[in-house]
């Protein structure tokens, strides 16, 4: 017998097109095979044109594509002028987000026939088990028999539709007919025809009841209908027993034509309201609406967002979570087109909720050009320009009127990067601004309108500096293969001589707010676009690496960056140094990282911000553990009793297949007091999860100490969040 051409017994990589082809005309081939373990052989006999694969092997086909499909066996013989593959033991298909199992498959990459005489297939949402599958491209349809349908991934379901013969349209449905629902063991009834959508999720139940010290106990329920790739939602139907009743729908929606969002109403009968910041009464009667659009097509896009609320309380009340995250939402409507360099956008953002203060712009046109190279030349250029009539609108409680104008802005910039010798990049630059203000509207200001000129230049310098360290090895760190040491200094110069107008002078609608980090230098990344001043200023920055290799891959073991600002003609609130800060990061193992974030004033002598901490995740992801401090004291105090200072905590547990406890703790050490901890214990049950939540809240002002219990549970296909929202 003549041996086969080429023999490959060693792990790798092996691409092969649908033939063999001249060296001198070579194609890009939809295929490759790959062995996946050291004792991996394949085999090419030029004769049969088969490709032969034994001891693991992975067949991909037209990776990155639509038509993509991957298959992983034991063992398979290939022939891809054919496109078939015959995969023997452990079988893995995977394609059109569908996976397929099997102890021994045919399969056509082409035309994508399927024939198993035993089967199992699976997505986020349903599993199939079944016996003599078939199926082809032609009508999209595979048949079996004797086939089980779950939402649980286990080889004994709790709950399952088993069904005598079974139509699947991968992606879309699968049609059972003769079948039985079982729970356990136990047949309940009979399903002589049952179509079970992929696409569309079923009617779904949820009960959340507990006990919570500002509501009592409670039970809050939400009613999923069923949905499709347009459509869906649930409503949401609470009982609080001091605070009665609270119900409204929470709809997902997403069309080709205009786009995806989703909305969400709520009204509660509040029993307890109590009082505004004002002193006057809530009303009992408490609404929310929520709405989120979003619309993108070629380089348009448009965004709209709504946000309102019938009083300051009602997110705090009954969806603490959500304004932890964001205290105070916006409520605008933004479209854009974009270009290669250019963008423009029309921003709308009225003030919604009179209880909170903000900038009301109706409207703020913008037109920004992307630093881009002037045609051939040595030169690149950016801009940044707009126009709006501005608001600035105060709270409801404040005593400070409102007050608005016409605003026009326009900046550009040139600059002219250059390398010298290699190694040191210098970009010099310089630009201009001008601002247009109109006659001020309003009680809270009588400003005439006044132009403002600013004219200013710079320049960045820095490099990269690297050094081989082959012979280190540390223990501590992690290093056994060698490192690499980079340093990367910069120096950024900027000056701005005296505007005609200084920030005093004018009406401020984008100005400088309050920041643990150092702003932005360089126009236009800082955008206070009121509060631009004279400045003549060097950043400087030293920033270290020590790299390593971890599993093939460069792993930055310390980053450590160092910075701050000399102020060469500080104004008369600045000083001739600003703040030094620090920001480092040290990954001693792959499971190990430690961060710090520093903050010190070097004027007054104190620490401004530090964030520092652990993250601990072992590989085995048996257990985890992250614990750090976060410390802030803004200026321009200098008193201890004004900072911000607290130590958290949390740690997760697996305790076995089934169980896991997490929890988390914030510590106050100005008030010498825990503010917040929570612990919830996690039940796996196969189709089900559930959680089981106990959380502790120290009083924020508006109610006593809080301590809520819940008890939630999920189906695994269609999870939710654990916890009170």
């Amino acid at each position: 017998m003549r041996k086969p051409l080429l023999i490959l017994a060693l792990a790798g990589e092996v691409l092969f097109g649908g033939g063999l082809q001249a060296q001198d005309a070579p194609a890009v081939s939809p295929w490759k095979v790959e062995a996946l373990s050291k004792e991996g052989q394949i085999q090419y006999d030029v004769n049969t044109g088969n490709m032969t694969a034994t001891n693991g092997v992975r067949v991909t086909y037209k990776a990155d594509t639509p038509d993509e499909a991957e298959l992983t066996a034991n063992a398979a013989t290939i022939n891809q002028q054919a496109g078939t593959a015959v995969a023997n033991g452990k079988v893995t298909l995977r394609r059109d987000g569908t996976i397929w199992k099997s102890e021994q498959l045919t399969y056509n990459f082409r035309t994508k026939t399927i024939e198993s005489a035993r089967f199992r297939s699976g997505s986020l949402a349903v599993f199939m088990e079944g016996e003599a599958m078939t199926g082809d491209q032609t009508n999209g349809v595979y048949r079996a028999h004797n086939t089980i349908l779950t939402t649980d991934d286990t080889k004994n379901p709790d709950f399952f539709i088993k069904a005598k013969e079974v139509e699947v349209t991968p992606g879309e449905h699968a049609i059972f007919r003769g079948a039985v629902v079982h729970v356990g063991k136990v047949p309940v009834f009979y399903l002589p025809y049952y179509r079970r959508s992929f696409k569309r999720h079923p009617w779904n139940v949820h009960l959340e009841p507990g006990f919570k010290s500002e509501w009592g106990a409670f039970l809050l329920s939400a009613v999923r209908w069923p949905s499709n790739e347009y459509l869906g939602g649930e409503f949401n139907l609470d009982y609080r027993a001091d605070r009665g009743f609270g119900l409204g729908p929470t709809l997902e929606y997403k069309t080709p034509e205009w786009g995806e969002g989703n909305l969400k109403l709520y009204h509660a009968s509040d029993d307890d309201p109590l009082t505004d910041s004002r002193g006057l009464d809530i009303s009992r009667e408490r609404n929310l609406a929520q709405w989120n659009h979003r619309y993108a097509k070629d380089q348009f896009s448009a965004i709209g967002v709504l946000e309102y609320e019938s009083d300051e309380y009602m997110r705090r009340d009954f969806f603490e979570d959500r304004y932890r995250q964001n205290v105070q939402p916006n409520t605008f409507l933004e479209v854009a087109n974009h270009w290669d360099n250019y963008n423009l956008s029309v921003l709308m953002q009225p003030r919604v909720n009179a209880f909170y203060e903000g900038i009301q712009r109706t409207p703020d046109i913008q037109f920004t050009g992307t630093r881009h190279q002037l045609g051939d030349t040595l030169l690149f250029y950016d801009t940044e320009s707009s126009v709006g009539y501005f608001q600035r609108r105060y709270d409801y409680a404040s005593s400070s009127e409102d007050y608005g104008l016409l605003r026009a802005d326009t900046l550009h910039q040139i600059y002219m990067p250059k390398t010298i010798g290699g190694w040191l990049n210098v970009t010099p630059r310089v630009g201009a601004r001008f601002t247009h203000y109109g006659e001020s509207n309003g009680l809270g200001s009588t400003k005439p309108s006044s132009e403002r000129y600013v004219v200013h230049t710079g320049v960045e310098v820095s490099t990269k500096l690297s050094k081989m360290m082959p012979e280190l090895n540390s223990r501590l760190l992690g290093i056994d293969t060698g490192a690499r040491h980079i340093i990367q200094p910069s120096i950024n110069f900027a000056f701005i001589p005296r505007p005609n107008r200084v920030p005093d002078e004018l009406d401020k609608f984008d100005y400088e707010i309050t920041s643990p980090r150092l702003l932005p230098l360089e126009l236009p990344e800082y955008n206070a676009i009121d509060n631009i001043d004279s400045q003549n200023v060097v950043r400087l920055s030293l920033r270290n690496r020590l790299q390593t290799k971890r599993n093939e891959a460069v792993v930055d073991v310390v980053d450590w960056d160092v910075y701050t600002d000399w102020r060469m003609d500080p104004n008369s609130n600045q000083a001739t140094f600003a703040d030094v800060f620090s920001d480092a990061q040290v990954k001693p193992r792959d499971w190990i990282s430690l961060y710090s974030n520093l903050r010190y004033d070097v004027d007054n002598s104190l620490w401004r911000a530090f964030n520092q901490g652990i993250n601990l995740h072992p590989q085995n992801h048996r257990w985890s553990l992250t614990a750090g401090q976060y410390y802030y004291l803004a200026h321009p105090s200098t008193s201890t009793a004004d900072r911000t200072d607290v130590y958290y905590s949390g740690a997760g547990l697996r305790l076995n297949e089934n169980w896991s406890f997490s929890t988390r703790q914030y510590f106050d050490a100005k008030a010498g007091e825990m503010t917040q901890h929570d612990y919830i214990l996690h039940r796996d049950m196969r189709s089900w999860t559930f959680f089981l939540d106990l959380s502790f809240r120290k009083d924020t002002g508006r109610r006593d100490n809080e301590v809520a219990l819940s008890l939630n549970y999920s189906l695994k296909a269609f999870p939710r969040k654990p916890g009170i929202d």
